[in-house]
């Protein structure tokens, strides 16, 4: 609970500091906005490795193998940045961008579970 208190405080104090620095230097607030983008996906890493470990101790006790569990959690990974790079770029007023941001994040999300379709598709193979 503290981190999502401080990060949303961080997250209102840089956005209240971005938009009196829009007017006179739109590309400060620009870099500003990445910054506490940066401090917060830190502030989220903490979280992230708490959440890894249960993963980990999940995939032990019932016998998933990392091939299965890995691109899941990659993929959210994945989604997370994507997001992120694209509200950016539509903040910086470039819409064509973040649409090719997003765009690259669903084709590396697909490739990234290229692995669990191939195991699927020789699961229901087997099974057949």
């Amino acid at each position: 609970m503290t981190v999502l208190v401080q990060a949303a405080a961080l997250g209102l104090a840089g956005a209240l500091v971005a938009l009196l620095l829009k007017k006179n230097a739109p590309e400060l607030a620009l870099a500003l906005s990445l910054a506490i983008c940066v401090m917060t996906a830190g502030l989220a890493a903490e979280l992230f490795a708490q959440l890894r470990d249960v993963i980990d101790l999940a995939g032990e006790q019932t016998g998933l193998s990392p091939a299965i569990v890995s691109p899941v959690i990659k993929c959210v990974g994945i989604g997370v940045v994507t997001r992120l790079a694209a509200d950016l770029c539509k903040d910086a007023g470039q819409s064509a961008v973040a649409s090719a941001v997003e765009l690259c994040g669903a084709g590396c999300a697909i490739v990234t579970a290229l692995p669990l379709i191939r195991s699927l598709l020789q699961m229901i193979s087997e099974i057949s």
